[in-house]
């Protein structure tokens, strides 16, 4: 039989011819070199050179468990035709000691050509170290592995990393399941194309050809200092591996084909640490908000002479690499006067602006400075202040048509009602004397009784109000649902535009600001961990704590994962509307 499979792989090798092949070589491996009398592992021929007169090495120090089985893959890259073939043998060693499986030698044109011989050192086998009941191969470790990339051991609060999730195997891969994009806790993160867009690779590691692929991409940012686990991804990657069964007709072992089958076998990446170092305190700038990287920056008015109560734009731009989307808007410190509104965003791959619509009301001439921009340089390792152009503004005086201006009218054109403000009465006029006197009255008395009255309750309101300003976390604590409702706002038009990224964004943001104002915590520190634990030890019910979480978890993977979340936005709104106003009322009631 074994002759007969020889026979029919001559006549293989001798059809084959590998039109527009770059690669003229042959060459052999094992996927072990070290292994225990009694356990099976496989030898390999890889071909990628038109070939004949194949002649296998010999094997005295071995029982050859199965094969030869062959295999044969094509693969066009750029419009090139490369092809593959493997031959292998499931091998295992009589007994222990160290041997050497010679060259296979095959004829390419005219030219014979030989493997490289392979080493191999045999343990004594242990009773347990036997083979698959049914003669199949055994993935281990070493044949099958995930390796978790990051281009930097080390990184600073704030600074963005690539992490690479790639799969490594000895057998040839057919598809994957049960893997989900990685979320990695304490980082922002955001999906990225992977660079194997659907197809192999091969990579030699000591000398092994490993098949590879990237499954994941991820760009992250870190939200908070110390060493931070990155969370192991786990599925199952479908291989094609060899068995010993036998071939039920010639055609079979002609092509092989009953020495393959199609498994799953699951594979864990190893859990890695990122140590995150604190943003240093030493120079640190009074305007600095957290931006990390290496950054330009603009600033532009649409006018520099207009009148009152018109408006202009102006706009800020953040351009460079590094945390854009964290960046927060610039403050702005306008003159007395001067009415602005939250800025638009506007952002791309290298840069992000926040347009401000700003009104002046007052006329005169402005000076609009102190509007600079701070970031930590990564290469550097030092802050770096960006001082903003001085932009001198011209106010001039309002149009009198114009909103908030003083308007003059005629007295012709004023209608008198009973309660409103009349025209000054002109020409003589009779003054009649009072019955009574105002003056030491009763009712003089109990006016001025009331007056000092009001003003007591007024101070004493006064004190009450400065008291309870005073405290920035209660202000904050009080003014949640208020600041989220203006993001709610925002997320109800983009639902009624169907525009399903931004709203899922202002969601988030809505229930983020909320959350950092209610629990008094840094939107960097919002981690699900921590504010599950808070609203536990506020005693606020399990099912509105899980409600909260699953919707944040919705929002952040549409965040980062844009047109990949579905679901009818009215739900989602109405939902996120009562989880606030729960929020609102058990945390309230708690306090």
């Amino acid at each position: 039989m074994t002759f007969l499979k020889h026979k029919c792989l001559l006549i293989l090798l001798s059809l084959i011819w590998f039109k527009g092949a770059k690669a003229q070589s042959v060459s052999a491996q094992v996927n072990s070199k070290k292994v225990q009398v009694g356990v099976q592992f496989e030898y390999a021929i890889i071909i990628t050179v038109n070939a004949t007169n194949f002649s296998p090495p010999n094997f005295k120090d071995f029982d050859v468990i199965y094969g030869p089985n062959q295999s044969n893959s094509v693969q066009y890259i750029n419009g090139a035709m490369s092809q593959q073939l493997t031959i292998a043998y499931g091998l295992v060693a009589k007994k222990e000691g160290k041997y050497t499986i010679g060259p296979a030698t095959i004829m390419s044109g005219n030219q014979k050509l030989e493997t490289n011989s392979v080493g191999i050192e045999v343990a004594k086998g242990s009773v347990a170290a036997q083979n698959d009941p049914q003669g199949k191969v055994k993935v281990t470790n070493s044949d099958l592995f995930i390796r978790t990339g990051i281009n930097k051991n080390k990184c600073y609060l704030g600074e963005q990393i690539t992490i690479i999730q790639k799969i490594y195997c000895r057998y040839q891969i057919i598809g994957f399941q049960k893997f989900a994009q990685p979320t990695y806790d304490g980082f922002y993160s955001q999906a990225q194309e992977s660079t194997s867009k659907g197809q192999l690779a091969t990579e030699n590691i000591d000398g092994i050809n490993y098949y590879t692929y990237e499954l994941f991409r991820t760009v992250a940012i870190a939200s908070k200092s110390g060493n931070i686990s990155l969370t192991p991804i786990e599925g199952d990657v479908v291989i094609r591996r060899q068995t010993a069964k036998q071939a039920r007709n010639v055609f079979e072992q002609f092509f092989g084909a009953a020495g393959y089958e199609d498994v799953p076998v699951n594979v864990k990446s190893k859990p890695m640490v990122m140590e995150v170092l604190p943003l240093p305190e030493t120079g640190k700038p009074a305007n600095f908000d957290g931006a990390v990287g290496n950054f330009s920056y603009k600033v532009q008015a649409s006018k520099k002479e207009i009148k009152a109560n018109e408006a202009i734009n102006l706009k800020m731009t953040i351009s460079g690499k590094g945390n854009l989307k964290l960046i927060n808007a610039p403050k702005l410190n306008l003159p007395e006067g001067f009415e602005t509104y939250d800025p638009k965003i506007f952002e791309n791959a290298n840069s992000k602006t926040f347009d401000y619509l700003i009104i002046p009301r007052i006329e005169g001439d402005y000076l609009l400075d102190n509007l600079g921009f701070s970031y930590f340089n990564i290469e550097t390792k030092k802050y770096v202040a960006i001082p903003s152009d001085e932009l001198n503004i011209k106010v001039l005086p309002a149009d009198p048509n114009s909103q908030g201006a003083q308007v003059f009218a005629q007295r012709s054109q004023i209608k008198e009602t009973e309660n409103d403000i009349r025209y000054i009465k002109k020409g003589d006029f009779l003054l009649e004397k009072s019955n009574s006197e105002f003056f030491n009255s009763t009712k003089h008395i109990a006016v001025l009784i009331l007056i000092l009255f009001l003003f007591a309750g007024g101070l004493f309101l006064r004190r009450q109000h400065i008291s309870n300003n005073s405290n920035l976390v209660l202000v904050k604590e009080r003014k949640a649902a208020k600041v989220a409702k203006v993001q709610l706002v925002s997320a109800q038009k983009f639902m009624e535009q169907n525009k399903k990224d931004e709203f899922y964004t202002e969601i988030l943001t809505a229930l983020n600001v909320y959350l950092s104002h209610k629990l008094n915590i840094s939107i960097s520190d919002l981690s699900r961990d921590h504010v599950n634990k808070i609203l536990v030890q506020k005693t606020v019910e399990h099912e509105t704590v899980s409600k909260l979480i699953s919707t944040l978890e919705t929002g952040e993977f549409a965040k980062y994962a844009p047109g990949a979340v579905s679901g009818d936005l009215i739900t989602v709104y109405r939902d996120t509307v009562d989880l606030i106003t729960a929020l609102e009322q058990q945390l309230n009631k708690k306090t």
